[in-house]
């Protein structure tokens, strides 16, 4: 099993580009994609509070565990 995040799906429908939730989050456009893309390693926990709130959203509703 494998944890995914459903950062575009979310960002996509609040109509939020990932410019403007790099400048939201006070982070860079690149860990932006990082995190959309499923790239990053792991993800600060202040930072998941951060998507959370600006998405309008739980973390279980932002990260799902999936069968690989």
């Amino acid at each position: 099993m494998t944890v995914i995040i459903r950062l575009k799906e979310l960002r996509k429908n609040k109509d939020i580009s990932q410019n403007e939730l790099a400048r939201l989050l006070e982070m860079s456009l690149a860990n932006v994609q990082k995190i959309e893309y499923n790239k990053a390693k792991s993800i600060p926990l202040d930072t998941l509070e951060k998507l959370c709130r600006v998405l309008g959203c739980q973390v279980g509703e932002l990260l799902v565990l999936v069968d690989k």
